[in-house]
C-alpha cells in the first residue's frame, strides 16, 4: 500500500503523539501524575459524583463543600477538587461507573465512548485518508488521555449526522440526547428545522424531554435547580477569570479575559451567534423536501448522494463552536467531522485560496490554543469563521455550477 504525502505526514503526527503520550505515562506514580492529578483527570468528576450519588442524596454531587470532602475522604493526596456541572441527565449516564474501581470505570467509559465515535464516524467517512485523518487527530488522543466527555458528545453528533438520510427517528435519539451537554446542540434545531426534518425534530424532542425528567424522577428533582445554579457558577468564575479562561476559546469568555466588559462580550457573542446561525439555515434550507428527512406523504426529493450532508454537516459544527458562549477545549474533537469532509472535499474539487491553512490550523485548533496561556490569544473563532465562510462559498458554486479559484488537489 502507497500512502500519499498528506497520509505521510498523518502517519509521522500520529507516531509523535503516540511517542509522547507513552512518554508521558512513564512520569506517573500510581494513580497520579508529577501534577498530583489521577489517570484520566477529568473521569474523576464523574467518576466522583456517581460514587457519591450512590451512597448519599444525588443533589449533594453539586455542593462544592460536600463534594471537596468526599474526593478529599476517598484520596487523601489528591490535589484540588472536581466540581460537577453537569445535568441530572449524565449523572444518571455515569452512575453505574460508581460501582467500579476507578481504573476499571476509566478503561470501561474510554473504550465504549470510543466505540461509539468510530461507529459514528463509519456513518459519515468511509475513504483511507479519512481514516487517517482520524487516526492522526489529536483531539481523539487527547481526548483518550483526558477521560472527558467530549469522545461521547462527538460521537452523537456524529451518529445524529450519518443516520439522518436513512433512519431520521433514530438520528433524532441521538442529537436529542446531546441535552447531556445542551450548548453543544444549539445549532441543530435550527439545522433542522431548515431541512423541515420532522421526524428528527419530533424524535429529538421526545428524547430530550425524557432524559431531562426521568432522571429528576429517579435521583430527585432538586437536581435539576441544583445543576442550573453550577452553571450560574461557572458563568460568574469564567467571568472573574477564576478558572482557566485559557481552556474556553469561545468569543465570550476570551472577550472577557481581555478585560471587556462582560455585558459588552455577550453583546458580541450574541452577533457571532445570529451569523452563525443565519449560515446553518443557508447550508441546510436546501435539503429541505427530500424524502430521507420529510414527514410521509409530504413533497419528496432524493438526495443524491451521501456526500450531500457533508458541507451542511461541517458548517453545522464549525458554527456551533462559534455560537455556543460557552465550551471548553477539549469539546473540539468534534472538528474531526468536518476536517474529513472539507479534506476529502479539496482533494476531490481542487482548493480554495486560504482554505488549506485553515485546515492545518483546525487539525492542530486543540494544541493551539495554549497559545493563550503566553499571549492571550484564541484562534479558534478566527479559523472556525475562516472555514464556515469557505464552507459557505463551496455550497454557492456546488449549486450554481460557478467557477471556483481553485489550486492543484495537493496538500
Amino acid at each position: 500500500m502507497r500512502l500519499s504525502r498528506l497520509e505521510r505526514w498523518l502517519l509521522a503526527a500520529t507516531a509523535v503523539q503516540v511517542l509522547f503520550g507513552l512518554a508521558w505515562l512513564t512520569t506517573y506514580r500510581g494513580l497520579f501524575d508529577p501534577r498530583g492529578m489521577p489517570l484520566g483527570n477529568d473521569f474523576a468528576a464523574f467518576w466522583f459524583a456517581a460514587r457519591l450519588a450512590l451512597q448519599q442524596p444525588a443533589v449533594d454531587a453539586y455542593d462544592l463543600v460536600v463534594m471537596t470532602q468526599f474526593q478529599h475522604g476517598t484520596w487523601p493526596s489528591l490535589e484540588g477538587m472536581y466540581a460537577w456541572v453537569y445535568p441530572p441527565s449524565f449523572l444518571l449516564l455515569v452512575l453505574g461507573f460508581g460501582l467500579m474501581p476507578y481504573l476499571v470505570a476509566y478503561l470501561t467509559w474510554t473504550l465504549t465512548t470510543l466505540g461509539a465515535l468510530l461507529v459514528g464516524l463509519w456513518q459519515n467517512v468511509r475513504t483511507r485518508t479519512s481514516w487517517w485523518l482520524v487516526v492522526a487527530f489529536p483531539g481523539l488522543w487527547l481526548g483518550l488521555g483526558q477521560g472527558q466527555n467530549q469522545v461521547l458528545t462527538a460521537a452523537l453528533a456524529a451518529l445524529g449526522l450519518g443516520l439522518l438520510r436513512r433512519h431520521p427517528v433514530w438520528a433524532g435519539v441521538c442529537i436529542g440526547l446531546l441535552v447531556v451537554k445542551p450548548h453543544l446542540a444549539l445549532l441543530f434545531p435550527v439545522a433542522l428545522l431548515a431541512a423541515r426534518a420532522w421526524r428528527t425534530i419530533w424524535a429529538a424532542a421526545v428524547t430530550a424531554v425524557t432524559v431531562t425528567v426521568l432522571p429528576g424522577a429517579v435521583l430527585g428533582w432538586g437536581t435539576l435547580p441544583a445543576w442550573f445554579g453550577s452553571m450560574a457558577w461557572v458563568s460568574t468564575a469564567i467571568a472573574h477569570r477564576q478558572l482557566p479562561v485559557w481552556m474556553f476559546p469561545a468569543p465570550y469568555p476570551w472577550l472577557t479575559s481581555l478585560g471587556v466588559p462582560a455585558p459588552f462580550a455577550l453583546v458580541i457573542q450574541g452577533l457571532v451567534s445570529v451569523v452563525a446561525a443565519v449560515a446553518v439555515y443557508r447550508l441546510w434550507r436546501p435539503l429541505a423536501g427530500s424524502a430521507s428527512l420529510a414527514l410521509p406523504g409530504s413533497a419528496s426529493l432524493a438526495l443524491p448522494g451521501s456526500a450531500s450532508l457533508a458541507l451542511p454537516g461541517a458548517g453545522l459544527i464549525l458554527a456551533t463552536f462559534l455560537a455556543t458562549p460557552y465550551y471548553a477545549m477539549y469539546d473540539l474533537t468534534w472538528l474531526v467531522l468536518p476536517l474529513c469532509w472539507l479534506v476529502a472535499a479539496g482533494t476531490e474539487t481542487g482548493w480554495r485560496r486560504g482554505e488549506r491553512p485553515l485546515l492545518v490550523g483546525l487539525f492542530l485548533l486543540q494544541y493551539a490554543s495554549v497559545l493563550a496561556l503566553v499571549v492571550d490569544v484564541q484562534l479558534a473563532p478566527f479559523v472556525l469563521g475562516g472555514l464556515l465562510w469557505h464552507v459557505l462559498a463551496r455550497s454557492v458554486s456546488d449549486r450554481s455550477d460557478a467557477p471556483a479559484a481553485r489550486t492543484p488537489a495537493v496538500l
